[in-house]
């Protein structure tokens, strides 16, 4: 990997703010009100984590959904999401470490974007409550705006990749989904390393791609998790 022209690209719920119990809680309450189900945690890995909201509400009600049907149950879901975070002051706060890390990255002028399913909404959401101006703008907080594929498919990272000027093989990117790895293996990311913030270390690392695994960004030597010459 070069060690001249890098960037980093993120994805933002369990990967910079630890949210899975949040989003998993709100379509816990949600499918439940909608079409009377559970959800199973297979479910969760397999079928929603890392998925647009698009593509989970026609998995659950199948069928074709109109537009201005996915943007009511969508909007309806992540109410009850954005309540939970923040009734939940202890835990709305981004990863430990993670505000050092960024701040590293932008001392030395290292391109960052984001590259998260959520939808347009929560995007605004995280940017105003975590004061996410600070390292991105609305360009570079890439969210998935109905326009393109859904992670596991490789859309979501090219686009954040030209957000920043650099193609996905100059790029490290922080994941923690198996949908999410995949999307950023496929759009041919340099060095992918997953944050274990609700799956295993293990199961992380058995991951095609992977090539380390955090828990979050505390007592990391930036330099050697960036360059593949941390001595640049």
């Amino acid at each position: 990997m070069s060690t001249d022209l890098t960037g980093v690209i993120f994805d933002f719920n369990g990967t910079l703010f630890f949210d899975t119990q949040f989003h998993e809680q709100a379509w816990r309450e949600y499918a439940q009100e909608l079409c009377g189900r559970t959800i199973t945690d297979e479910e969760f890995r397999d079928n929603i984590h890392g998925r647009t909201n698009a593509e989970i509400l026609k998995y659950f009600l199948g069928g074709r959904l109109s537009r201005e049907e996915i943007d009511f149950h969508s909007e309806a879901k992540e109410r009850i999401y954005r309540a939970l975070c923040t009734r939940s002051s202890d835990k709305f706060h981004l990863a430990k470490g993670a505000e050092q890390f960024m701040d590293w990255l932008k001392s030395r002028d290292i391109p960052m974007a984001i590259a998260t399913s959520s939808g347009k909404s929560n995007s605004e959401f995280y940017m105003e409550r975590f004061n996410m101006g600070r390292w991105f703008d609305r360009n570079t907080f890439v969210y998935n705006d109905g326009s393109i594929l859904s992670k596991p498919y490789p859309d979501i990272y090219l686009r954040a990749a030209a957000a920043i000027g650099l193609n996905p093989e100059q790029c490290v990117v922080f994941e923690d989904m198996p949908s999410g790895i995949s999307s950023a293996r496929a759009a041919g990311a340099s060095k992918i390393i997953a944050v274990a913030s609700s799956l295993s270390l293990q199961y992380l690392l058995s991951l095609e791609g992977v090539e380390r695994v955090i828990s979050n960004y505390e007592n990391l030597n930036f330099a050697d998790i960036i360059y593949s010459n941390p001595h640049k």
